[in-house]
């Protein structure tokens, strides 16, 4: 690998991707397909080439964004293959999504006729699929007095959309019996449109945490974005392996005397004499504050660390010991260059997170991202 020209870059190993969406179509039963969602810039890994490679396995039936301008982005990047944006969007991007052939959610009342009149003056079908609510109160149709609503609004214009199926979101996954109750609301939701004429040829509400947790709700398909990219201590399954580690290196290495202060405000005091090495990476490149508070642990030439202050650009860690020089390698979460692996979800889990997607979907643009293939 070429080294970047950057204070810190992320690594994003693309066979170890392949591996786990090999493992997970593998292990998913017959009839379920596995569709890779892509928000945030496939979280922070880089949607153009992590969604292009995505597209290209024929394990991957469908791609799946939060926002139009995702699903664009991906279009305007030659991806050819199924994309269904879940989330709801402002009216005026409604046309140039199924100008550009995307899968829109029915997500509120008013959405059903637009798409439809414009599909009707187009000649066309648009592609739609069902969002019902079902205890995360965000978006959707509430099965029962909400769905006939939509149903009330579909009538004129069913010829005009193609419905292909319908999809919710569970709230709390550690939640077992609030789950279940989901489950039968979504069940029930579907029963009704489909006792309303309306056929649901694919069903799904299952996503990374719950596919793990759940395998009784996998129905006809299963959105998965972080459990495709990380290892997951927790995880029942196993067989994820990490794929973004993110790296940068010492820039300074002195001894302070107990009682010397670092950071912004001299926030941080040493309780004794410590080694504090100097890493060119701060707040203002993604790294989560709450991870300096606790004293998170990070990789320094394979051995452990911790995080002691952080201002905007640089962070401070305790060496002590560690016989740590300028240049040497730190590994934030991930594997470091020699295979040592710190696992993404432990760090997010002491950032006060759950997922440790939402470590890489912090990192902002000067983190390099760097593809090892």
């Amino acid at each position: 690998m070429t080294t970047p020209l950057c204070n810190a870059y992320l690594e994003i190993d693309m066979p170890r991707l392949r591996r786990n969406v090999r493992a997970i179509a593998g292990s998913l039963p017959a009839g379920t397909a596995l569709i890779a969602v892509l928000k945030d810039d496939a979280y922070g890994l880089g949607q153009a080439a992590v969604g292009g490679m995505l597209a290209d396995m024929p394990e991957v039936s469908t791609l799946a964004v939060a926002h139009v301008a995702e699903g664009l982005a991906l279009r305007e990047a030659g991806v050819k293959k199924e994309i269904l944006v879940m989330g709801g969007a402002p009216g005026f991007l409604l046309v140039p999504a199924l100008e550009c052939g995307l899968t829109l959610p029915l997500w509120r009342p008013g959405v059903a006729p637009q798409l439809g009149a414009w599909a009707a003056e187009q000649g066309v079908h648009a592609r739609v699929e069902i969002k019902l609510e079902t205890g995360l109160n965000r978006v959707g149709f509430a099965p029962g007095a909400e769905l006939d609503g939509l149903l009330q609004e579909l009538a004129p214009w069913r010829e005009h959309l193609h419905i292909t199926g319908a999809f919710s979101h569970f709230a709390n996954t550690a939640d077992a019996a609030f789950t279940e109750w989901q489950y039968q609301a979504f069940l029930a939701g579907v029963a009704q449109l489909e006792k309303a004429g309306i056929p649901v040829p694919r069903r799904h509400i299952s996503s990374s945490a719950s596919s793990e947790l759940y395998p009784q709700y996998h129905l006809d398909a299963v959105r998965l974005g972080r459990r495709l990219y990380m290892d997951n201590p927790e995880n029942p399954l196993g067989g994820i392996e990490e794929v973004p580690s993110w790296r940068s290196w010492v820039t300074a290495v002195r001894t302070l005397p107990a009682g010397q202060a670092l950071g912004y405000g001299r926030r941080f005091r040493l309780k004794q004499d410590t080694e504090v090495a100097t890493v060119g990476v701060g707040y203002g490149d993604g790294l989560n504050q709450r991870l300096v508070q606790v004293g998170a642990p990070v990789l320094v030439r394979g051995h452990m660390a911790r995080l002691l202050a952080c201002t905007m650009d640089q962070c401070f860690l305790d060496v002590t010991g560690l016989a740590c020089r300028p240049d040497d390698e730190v590994t934030f979460f991930g594997r470091d260059s020699a295979g040592k692996l710190l696992s993404s979800q432990a760090v997010a889990l002491l950032a006060g997170g759950d997922e440790g997607c939402g470590l890489t979907a912090a990192l902002v643009p000067r983190v390099a991202r760097v593809y090892k293939d």
